[in-house]
């Protein structure tokens, strides 16, 4: 039988240009490279997840522009089911994503289609459903926050275990609904969303801190790895090294790691792990076929080694 997984959020493309710097206001900085693909950090997720072999259904909008009849075949491609995609007469989302020489991104979003989501969702969206993992960014729009509410409480109601992503949401002013709706089963902020939720203290402090939004939390820390509490033990779990050439979507394929760890029934400590593979694969623009999960594993810390082994290779299809 397959795993069912539903995820709800946000769709776009990204425009991903690769600059030595950012200009100034008025100015002009040539990019050395660029490239167009498919983004949104709750669609990123959902083509990571794909890819390990789940059965995945995205809630999501795009507009009826030549933009969305490329994002469906895209998803398709994937193996991310289209049945509940919804199109309205809009522009398809878009990110400007500019990547300096350091790997530091900067983000400058039309959100588009993706501002009219909202309630009711579709007809059987999570009947037998696993898990349900939500993007925070679709708590920017007053119909899409509307979405989100119904999308919980009917998870609630169906004991389907639940994650949340915040996103930047708190610089956007909707930090405290996070905490209304908290805790959650998983929660995966990185290190500049936790500082806005709950103060810029070190990581291993805003660790318990931000416990009130998920009753697991998994730190992002990007090249430093992720943290996560084990017991009453905060662990910091390594990151592997990769060629950095897209930083954009690496949190995201990190999220998929954790959700397929913990329901292929991991420790916390390898779902981290995973989350870190699939980060790293991401960052290094490497499809994760079963040679390159497999000489990734390789670069993990020895202890970890064997669980995420028989993680990926024991459920993996």
């Amino acid at each position: 039988m397959s795993i069912v997984i539903a995820v709800l959020g946000d769709l776009n493309w990204d425009l991903v240009l690769a600059v030595p710097h950012l200009p100034r206001r008025g100015g002009e900085v040539l990019a050395a490279k660029s490239s167009l693909r498919l983004g949104g950090s709750a669609t990123n997720t959902a083509r990571w997840l794909a890819r390990l072999g789940f059965e995945v259904r995205l809630v999501a909008a795009v507009g009826t522009d030549p933009l969305g009849d490329l994002a469906l075949a895209e998803l398709a491609k994937d193996g991310v089911s289209t049945t509940f995609i919804r199109r309205y007469p809009e522009n398809t989302g878009l990110c400007c994503a500019f990547v300096d020489a350091q790997g530091e991104r900067t983000l400058l979003t039309s959100r588009g289609a993706n501002s009219l989501l909202s309630p009711p969702l579709p007809e059987g969206w999570l009947t037998e459903a696993h898990w349900l993992h939500i993007s925070g960014y679709t708590l920017l729009a007053p119909g899409s926050r509307a979405a989100v509410v119904e999308a919980l409480a009917t998870a609630k109601a169906q004991r389907i275990p639940i994650s949340v992503d915040p996103g930047m949401v708190a610089v956007h002013g909707h930090g405290e609904f996070l905490r209304r709706i908290g805790p959650v089963d998983v929660f995966l902020p990185n290190l500049a969303e936790a500082e806005a939720l709950v103060g810029g203290a070190s990581p291993e402090e805003m660790l318990p801190k931000l416990e009130e939004f998920g009753r697991r939390v998994f730190l992002k820390l990007g090249a430093e790895g992720s943290l996560v509490r084990e017991g009453k033990g905060t662990l910091l779990v390594p990151a592997i090294e990769a060629e950095v050439k897209n930083p954009v979507g690496a949190g995201d394929a990190f999220n998929a790691g954790v959700i397929a760890g913990n329901l292929w029934g991991g420790s916390a400590v390898a779902q981290a792990a995973l989350g870190n593979l699939l980060g790293a694969l991401a960052a290094a623009e490497i499809f994760p076929s079963p040679s390159n999960l497999a000489r990734f594993v390789q670069a993990l810390p020895e202890l970890l080694r064997p669980e995420v082994e028989k993680l990926l290779f024991s459920h993996r299809p």
